[in-house]
């Protein structure tokens, strides 16, 4: 993907993207399990990375035993457990299950317990029957397998340039460039005309 942004037009001399991972999956009325296999391994660089904000887990709304009124969602704790939360005044996060499930950081993978869902939330503003679980990879460098084909998400992505500034100094002249202005300094030696032999 980086290789690919940086070879889409010759202005581009570099780029910074924040890769994450996406997979919906559609929740059977009744108590059930569920694996959803990203087939790339999750960032976990320490046990309980991030516990306190929610982990590298992230999902979209939905609902449990027929109970409209509380909205859960999912997140972990960094250390391999699956958490289910609903969100209280000023979004402080209250705990329904701790250990609704396992997060394998190395195989890329989340294993449900068996629970109710009931209902789905909207997904990016619209009416949804499926939920989507959103993680943050390992790597940059995301590898489809199986056949599997990996889409851009252009609705949840954000696209900004910038310019670098820069300084190049070379033999007679600096080159400063900030933002949109740059200047040019040539300094010459003074030279004094020589006679030819011709």
């Amino acid at each position: 993907m980086l290789r690919l942004i940086d070879e889409s037009d010759t202005a581009i001399l570099n780029n910074t993207t924040t890769i994450t991972m996406g997979k919906f999956f559609t929740p059977v009325v009744g108590t059930t399990s569920y694996n959803i296999n990203y087939n790339n391994a999750f960032y976990n660089p320490h046990n309980e990375h991030n516990k306190s904000t929610g982990g590298i887990v992230a999902s979209t709304g939905f609902y449990l035993d027929n109970d409209t009124d509380t909205e859960y969602f999912f997140d972990d704790d960094g250390s391999g457990n699956l958490r289910i939360y609903s969100l209280a005044e000023a979004s402080v996060r209250t705990y329904k299950d701790s250990a609704a499930g396992i997060v394998n950081y190395t195989d890329g993978k989340i294993s449900t317990n068996s629970f109710n869902i009931t209902a789905v939330s909207n997904v990016d503003g619209a009416s949804s029957t499926q939920i989507r679980i959103t993680v943050i990879p390992k790597s940059n460098d995301i590898v489809p397998v199986r056949n599997q084909i990996l889409e851009i998400d252009l609705v949840n992505s954000t696209i900004a340039g910038s310019v670098d500034a820069q300084a190049t100094t070379g033999k007679g002249y600096t080159v400063t460039s900030t933002g949109t202005t740059t200047t040019t300094s040539v300094s010459t030696t003074s030279s004094t005309p020589t006679s030819s032999a011709y």
